[in-house]
């Protein structure tokens, strides 16, 4: 006897045992997977609450030497933990990053550059840096407080990785 027949009379069995139709069977089966998954989407699903934090008063500066300072924070629009990893994973593989680390509750992304970097920058340079910083977060589907994620990009990402588009990573400047 094949599985699918010893199944098959299995359910037969036990439907009549309990004295309900096959439609009510399916019925209950159904329900009975609503309520799992429910559930488990209760104990996996994202559920951070986002902390909004002002922006950093020290942005990217050129000082008369024409160095870099190695710290950069930006704002990049995220969820959970996936994010920050797919976040974190697509600005460390530039060649100038040192490190790179993401917030999940912040939503600000924190950049560490190579001190080779920080030697003897054309401000040219400094911004085509920034422009490729940028698009690695866009194309790995998250937006910036400065670009937008292209549309494929973002539909690639998982159900617990879209964000709300809408979303300020920034509160207003209350000076």
């Amino acid at each position: 006897m094949s599985f699918i027949n010893w199944h098959k009379n299995y359910v037969k069995k036990s439907l009549n045992m309990l004295g309900i139709s096959n439609y009510q069977g399916l019925w209950i089966s159904f329900i009975k997977g609503l309520i799992f998954g429910a559930v488990i989407m209760w104990f996996v699903g994202c559920n951070e609450q986002v902390v909004i934090k002002k922006a950093p008063t020290s942005k990217i500066s050129i000082d008369n030497q024409t160095s870099l300072v190695a710290d950069y924070s930006v704002g990049v629009k995220g969820n959970c933990g996936m994010c920050k990893s797919t976040i974190e994973k697509a600005v460390k593989g530039l060649d100038f990053v040192k490190n790179a680390e993401w917030g999940i509750k912040t939503k600000i992304l924190d950049v560490e550059f190579i001190d080779s970097v920080n030697s003897d920058l054309d401000p040219l340079l400094v911004v085509t840096l920034f422009d490729s910083l940028n698009l690695a977060i866009n194309e790995s589907g998250y937006e910036t407080m400065n670009s937008t994620a292209n549309q494929s990009s973002y539909d690639a990402l998982p159900g617990c990785c879209k964000y709300d588009r809408n979303m300020q990573v920034y509160s207003p400047k209350s000076d």
